[in-house]
């Protein structure tokens, strides 16, 4: 990538070429409740929401409670 980004203002295209996943993911985790910062990602946002949703896992596990949707 040669070209400048604003890592607070990326497109789901964008977002997944630096996080080196595909789009589908990405519009997968806006689904599942990423949110969304005038209709841009911030990859500061991701990365904290990513860590939340993981924190949320590990609790969900050590309590023994099933994930959202089971």
């Amino acid at each position: 990538m040669n070209e400048e980004l604003d890592i607070r203002c990326l497109s789901v295209t964008a977002a997944a070429k630096l996080l080196k996943v595909a789009p589908k993911t990405v519009r997968a985790h806006i689904r599942r409740g990423l949110p969304l910062v005038d209709r841009r990602i911030d990859l500061i946002v991701y990365g904290a929401w990513l860590n939340q949703q993981e924190a949320n896992a590990d609790m969900s596990r050590r309590s023994g409670a099933k994930p959202d949707g089971a």
